[in-house]
């Protein structure tokens, strides 16, 4: 467990498949996310499950709420490189009913700290749709910051949409939220 000012993050539960998969499956929570084919069956649940267990390139959370332990998202590292020390950061708050609590935010502080003081990594990226405006500022106001766009990037609703890259280097981590004051 990797504990949180408000949330903690655990090990992926097979036990928790169900939950995430009607999350992913809901568009409201899908909308700006990039799990491919929709709806998600639950061999394709499995698959990720799977590869996610047998990866040495991904560390994968679950979310929790750390006053009743109940689970609400996943957050994560992927494509890691310990060699070049990067990665790139995911995340998902499916309980509609946790957003805006700020439950997200501490996730991604959370996981940032696992991956530059536990996994030594130099850089995490952070990708968004450029409509996103709530994870846009959020990556903004977490200290993010924006270092390109892929241009028609992803294809949704018709048409093609850029998707806005953010970085964050250790040495920012560092100074935003491992300062003494």
């Amino acid at each position: 467990m990797i504990a949180g000012k408000r949330v903690y993050l655990t090990e992926l539960d097979r036990r928790n498949a169900e939950t995430i998969r009607a999350w992913l499956n809901d568009p409201e929570v899908h909308r700006y996310l990039l799990v491919g084919a929709v709806p998600l069956t639950r061999e394709d649940e499995e698959r990720f499950y799977d590869s996610r267990s047998t990866s040495s390139d991904c560390f994968d959370f679950e979310v929790h709420v750390a006053e009743e332990g109940r689970f609400i998202g996943h957050v994560g590292l992927g494509d890691v490189s310990l060699v070049h020390r990067h990665a790139e950061m995911g995340l998902v708050i499916g309980s509609k009913q946790d957003w805006g609590k700020g439950y997200g935010a501490d996730a991604i502080v959370t996981c940032l700290r696992f991956a530059f003081l536990t996994l030594g990594l130099h850089s995490v990226c952070i990708r968004a749709d450029e409509h996103h405006e709530r994870a846009l500022d959020l990556y903004r106001r977490l200290g993010f910051v924006e270092s390109g766009r892929e241009r028609e990037w992803i294809y949704r609703e018709g048409r093609f949409i850029d998707h806005v890259v953010f970085h964050m280097l250790d040495s920012e981590y560092r100074v935003r939220y491992c300062s003494s004051s």
